[in-house]
């Protein structure tokens, strides 16, 4: 059926006689039929012939086929690479001319709807000739600049910050003009300070792509106070999108500040969070340190808070980066054996602090309170509350205590011994060999 209406309805939106309701009705029905049954209307053979519609005098009609143009440039760019001069051309008449819109006008903002669908329009399509982006650039600076004011009445706010947020969106997208990212950064603060829950939303996402962009951060770091707090916000949806705006934001200056937030947080963190921010806490962390102590303070402390959300291969990093870091195994020991004299100690922290002590315990052997029999002392205590997997890597770490500390030999055999007769094959496998090559 598709295919036999195709062709009448858009005899209907392309006939020089049909009256502005019948062509935005075609138009309509020609959206539904692409979007349910492309194959079937042909779309590619007649896209192109739509597009000069979009600068119909009929409000009515320029929205309708604005839809369906919308619709077809993300399936058939190509034919519709003649949209983007008539969107800019209509968005000038909007913004810039005052074009009369009679009834499409709401709360003295001339037909927000088109203005937002032609912004959309004009991201699925690469920046424009420089002629034509000058004209855009221009419109989106009118549209900053008419949103300095905060606008009192609702609705007129509602309508106002939609076109905003998608000629930022647009903006975002052409990377043309960083003054107008600049500018957009400012303005969305007055967004994540909103009451409205959805508002703070918006603010956040757009600032997280403003963030992708802009050359500098400085402007989105004005608002860092007010995003960490966006942290503790009641809606879910609002947290997550703060927390993929400070991922974005931070730089090397930041990350110290914008770690430690996040590890703050992250004690009191819900569980459908606290993975997330895990993962994104390893990434920075990896990414900016600039001090290998502080890299290791943050990971053993991102560990034991967060362990249960993450891989092995996060323990497995650490342990990388102390053995391939000198200057760094000497403080490694002394935040391992603290770890284990610590009243918990998660079961990823045990396992670096374990693989830590076994390799260079002897680095702190001298120090107070570090004596070999201390660190066997810290490592024999977590050992019955560990899961099997750790244990296996205590019972390591204690065979290489025979080799490094003589003078507690007796008493690593005797845990080794003790383990020689353990129900799980792997652990006992690994006792009796240790302890067979120990005596």
């Amino acid at each position: 059926m598709a295919e036999q209406l195709t062709d009448d309805i858009l005899a209907q939106l392309l006939a020089p006689a049909a009256s502005a309701f019948v062509r935005k009705k075609a138009a309509l029905c020609l959206l539904r039929l692409v979007r349910r049954h492309a194959d079937a209307a042909r779309a590619r053979s007649w896209a192109a012939r739509i597009v000069p519609y979009m600068g119909h005098r009929d409000l009515g009609v320029t929205l309708a086929v604005a839809s369906l143009v919308t619709a077809l440039a993300q399936q058939f760019p190509d034919e519709m690479r003649r949209a983007p001069a008539f969107a800019v051309r209509r968005l000038k008449s909007l913004v810039l001319d005052g074009e009369s819109v009679g009834d499409y006008a709401y709360y003295t903002v001339p037909a927000p709807w088109l203005q937002v669908k032609l912004l959309r329009l004009l991201q699925y399509f690469a920046a424009p000739e420089p002629e034509l982006l000058a004209l855009l650039l221009r419109v989106l600076r009118h549209v900053l600049d008419q949103s300095q004011d905060a606008p009192r009445e609702l609705q007129r706010m509602n309508a106002q910050y939609s076109v905003l947020i998608e000629a930022i969106s647009l903006g975002v997208h052409l990377d043309a003009d960083q003054a107008l990212l600049h500018e957009s950064a400012l303005l969305l603060g007055r967004f994540i300070t909103s009451r409205e829950t959805n508002v703070r939303y918006l603010g956040l996402e757009t600032m997280a792509h403003v963030a992708a962009r802009i050359d500098s951060l400085a402007p989105l770091k004005r608002h860092q106070g007010v995003i960490v707090q966006s942290l503790r916000d009641r809606d879910v949806s609002v947290r997550r999108r703060a927390l993929d705006l400070l991922y974005s934001m931070c730089d090397v200056d930041s990350a110290r500040a914008i770690v430690g937030e996040l590890l703050r947080h992250m004690a009191v963190a819900d569980l459908a969070l606290r993975e997330e921010m895990a993962l994104k806490v390893a990434i920075l962390t990896e990414r900016y340190a600039t001090e290998y102590a502080w890299y290791v303070d943050v990971m053993m402390r991102l560990v034991s808070l967060a362990g249960d959300h993450m891989g092995d291969e996060v323990w497995h990093r650490i342990v990388q980066v102390v053995l391939g870091n000198e200057e760094l195994q000497l403080y490694a020991c002394r935040i391992a054996l603290q770890t284990l004299r610590a009243p918990v100690c998660h079961e990823s922290a045990f396992k670096v602090s374990a693989y830590v002590l076994g390799e260079f315990g002897h680095l702190i052997a001298n120090a107070a309170g570090c004596a070999p029999a201390d660190q066997l002392k810290a490592l024999q205590a977590k050992m019955p509350a560990a899961s099997l997997p750790a244990r296996a890597v205590a019972l390591t770490a204690v065979a290489k205590f025979v080799n490094l500390f003589p003078e507690i030999k007796t008493a690593c055999l005797r845990v080794l011994d003790r383990y020689r007769g353990a129900l799980d094959a792997e652990l006992q496998q690994r006792a009796c060999e240790y302890y067979a090559l120990a005596t």
